[in-house]
């Protein structure tokens, strides 16, 4: 009995572990907050129509909350918002964004974000994040992170949790204006 509650504690453990994953990779420069940042509408690959959209604008008050003074959303009018794909979309929000000076873009795809079948109907959420340089285009910085939440959380919630953590991975410079 005393070697089985160290064994399930660590089971215990390693299945909550594989409950989100985070994967980052860092361009040449950090990300200043002091830049003008636009944060345009993330393409749709998910079932959940205006996902991409939830997903940007939570990615901006988080932004806001991490101390970027100038940061923007861009969500150009949607002729069928009940489409998954936003491709069309991201491109016009971002032409936009050059055209108003923006500094930096942040982009990025949902790939998931649904409550999944079953007894529980946990939250599930991944999105791939991309900061972009206007204009050049240049990768600033990406990551993609993913999570399943438990049965009594809502999608909002995991959804913020996970660009929390892409957010967080993020090299951000604080600086003045």
């Amino acid at each position: 009995m005393i070697l089985f509650r160290p064994l399930l504690l660590g089971l215990l453990f390693i299945a909550l572990s594989g409950c989100s994953t985070l994967i980052t990779e860092s361009g040449d420069t950090p990300v200043s907050l002091a830049e003008q940042v636009a944060v345009v509408p993330f393409v749709n690959l998910s079932e959940t129509p205006q996902a991409g959209d939830r997903a940007a604008s939570i990615a901006v008050a988080i932004l806001r909350a991490e101390g970027a003074g100038r940061v923007e959303l861009y969500l150009p009018e949607d002729q069928n918002p009940l489409m998954y794909e936003s491709q069309a979309r991201q491109a016009e929000a971002m032409d936009m964004a050059d055209r108003d000076g923006a500094d930096l873009i942040v982009t990025g795809t949902v790939e998931e974000w649904r409550y999944k079948a079953g007894f529980d109907s946990e939250p599930a959420v991944g999105v791939t994040m991309i900061v972009r340089r206007s204009g050049s285009n240049a990768i600033v910085w990406s990551g993609t992170a993913a999570r399943t939440g438990w049965g009594r959380e809502s999608l909002g919630t995991v959804g913020r949790e996970v660009l929390q953590d892409l957010i967080d991975a993020m090299p951000l410079v604080r600086g003045e204006d």
